[in-house]
């Protein structure tokens, strides 16, 4: 349950929302369904290269259509299970940082300090929908949730091009290139029928990178 420290327990905007269900993903990993098409040899070797990323941080911008419509940047830090989530509108409206480890997330803002165990159910009481929490740290990377069905397609590099688990659908708009690394997603489309969530990362940082 959410448990207000310095303010209400319900007073939740929408980017916070969002961070808390981006970061409260699982960290382990299993073998996902076969592809279709694409080279799938190059598809099981770099599932192994995306599962040994354990410590990388992303820059980048994001935005939502539908209800709850938003728009703003992120910085986001993983280390191991444990993150740090800058998240902020224009100008540096709604300002938020969560902080903490799958299961445990603190939410910080100008309004005060949440904690919360339990996102998921909380935010199913509270606002009558939700996100599956164990997908977006490794959609955003590029690999499906661990032990969940999945339907996937995959480029000649194999790499993913769509990816359909948990009733949403991840597009692989385009990849970037890392001086020492794997290729990691530039543009994600992230889409349930009713929402949709646009991910663009400006900078992908990883272990041993100067600022990582």
């Amino acid at each position: 349950m959410l448990h207000a420290r310095q303010a209400s327990r319900h007073w939740l905007r929408l980017p916070q929302l969002f961070v808390v269900l981006a970061v409260a993903g699982c960290a382990t990993w299993s073998q996902p369904e076969p592809a279709e098409s694409g080279d799938q040899r190059a598809w099981q070797a770099r599932q192994q290269v995306l599962a040994a990323l354990t410590q990388w941080t992303l820059q980048g911008r994001i935005a939502s259509t539908g209800l709850f419509g938003f728009s703003g940047r992120v910085r986001w830090q993983q280390r191991q299970d444990r993150f740090v989530i800058d998240v902020a509108g224009p100008f540096g409206a709604g300002a938020t940082r969560l902080t903490g480890h799958p299961g445990h997330v603190e939410i910080r803002n100008a309004e005060g300090t949440w904690v919360t165990n339990d996102a998921q159910g909380d935010l199913q009481r509270a606002y009558g929908w939700t996100l599956p929490l164990a997908g977006l740290q490794r959609w955003a990377i590029g690999l499906p949730i661990a032990g969940e069905p999945a339907r996937i397609t995959l480029d000649a590099q194999g790499q993913l091009l769509t990816l359909e688990q948990a009733g949403w659908r991840m597009t692989y708009e385009q990849y970037m290139p890392l001086d020492a690394g794997p290729t990691l997603p530039h543009k994600l489309l992230i889409d349930n029928g009713d929402t949709r969530w646009r991910l663009l990362v400006d900078r992908w940082q990883l272990a041993g990178d100067p600022g990582a």
